[in-house]
């Protein structure tokens, strides 16, 4: 069984606080362009009184660069971040293993990311759909709260203990499906350069 989640949880306090700061930063800066607007109209009012001032207009003659943009295709990446018995925390190692993979989404807006929590077999059936979820949500957390990716860009599956990547009791089995695997899909992507590796 799948428990699948499109993530909504960031607070409605923390939106509310971010608009009224962008409210406030932008009331701001409207009010600084107004002053300097009317400054400009009284400057240019003054040159307007005087028929023989010359005003000269200097233009850039450097070319403007040749941008194109290309469509280059993404493969499929797929990565596992290990956790320890009952656990949800993101080791040291396990934020190493995030770190471009957040970046990679930061980097190309067009992607997104699939998050699929697993379980070992101890336990409840709920337990470990409990579990696994926790698991998927802190990789999102992690990936949304350092690098500021949008939160609809990730989708979570709490799939339990249903899909062991090894089958047995012992204890270096377990620890294997104990993970959370991360897979960014194929994407055709916009850029302005080939990517490295890509012809």
């Amino acid at each position: 069984m799948r428990y699948v989640h499109g993530i909504h949880f960031l607070m409605p306090y923390w939106h509310a606080n971010t608009i009224k700061a962008v409210i406030t930063r932008f009331s701001a800066l409207f009010l600084c362009l107004t002053i300097t607007a009317c400054v400009n109209d009284a400057s240019n009012d003054d040159l307007g009184t005087n028929a023989n001032r010359d005003i000269t207009v200097s233009r850039s003659t450097s070319p403007s660069p040749d941008a194109k943009v290309l469509l280059t295709t993404l493969p499929e990446h797929r990565d596992v971040i290990l956790f320890d018995v009952n656990s949800y925390d993101l080791t040291t190692q396990a934020q190493l293993i995030l770190d471009p993979i957040a970046i990679r989404l930061r980097n190309y807006p067009d992607t997104y990311l699939v998050i699929v929590g697993h379980s070992d077999d101890d336990g409840s059936d709920e337990d470990n759909i409990v579990l696994s979820y926790e698991r998927a949500f802190s990789v999102a957390i992690y990936i949304t709260a350092v690098f500021g990716i949008e939160e609809e860009r990730l989708q979570i599956i709490a799939a339990g203990k249903d899909e062991p990547v090894v089958t047995g009791k012992a204890i270096l089995d377990k620890q294997q499906n104990r993970r959370v695997e991360v897979i960014s899909p194929q994407a055709i992507v916009r850029t302005l350069s080939p990517i490295a590796g890509k012809k």
